[in-house]
């Protein structure tokens, strides 16, 4: 049996972050109304390299080194928000990691880490996108929401 006088374990809590508002809205009600002192808190930035395939087709291919400059642009531009998000957890003196990932399809990739890491809740914002839109371009938090076997806490934006 667990020795109850050390208290729980921490928790793993996973802030989704991809620099807009929306997501700083989700990190800001996060801390406010939910984030307590048990929790270990972890914000993600995916850099979304598939954004930057873009830029040719099967027809009209694009010279590689073009291809490879934006990769390294999205990269260096990744760096830079995971610095302002470290920066907001300075702000609200709470403890905590920022750890930017690579992957094709952010809300695969996020999911996928938060299972590894053994995340307790992902907490996401969400842009309120219409059906279509939604439909066509897709919906991060709503993949995290439907493929994620750890409880999703969307905040609408």
């Amino acid at each position: 049996m667990a020795d109850a006088s050390k208290g729980p374990a921490n928790r793993i809590a996973v802030v989704a972050m991809d620099g807009s508002e929306a997501s700083e809205a989700a990190l800001d009600f996060f801390v406010k109304n939910v984030y307590h002192e048990g929790f270990d808190v972890v914000l993600m930035y995916c850099v979304h390299h598939r954004a930057q395939n873009t830029y040719g087709s099967v027809w009209m291919p694009v010279e590689p080194h073009l291809v490879v400059h934006a990769y390294h642009e999205e990269r260096k531009k990744g760096e830079e928000v995971c610095k302002k998000l470290k920066a907001k957890l300075d702000t609200y003196k709470i403890g905590g990691q920022v750890i930017q990932l690579d992957g094709g399809d952010p809300g695969h990739t996020i999911v996928q880490k938060c299972e590894e890491l053994g995340a307790s809740v992902i907490v996401v914002g969400s842009r309120g996108l219409g059906a279509i839109r939604r439909t066509l371009i897709g919906s991060v938090s709503e993949y995290i929401l439907h493929h994620s076997n750890i409880p999703v806490f969307i905040c609408k934006h």
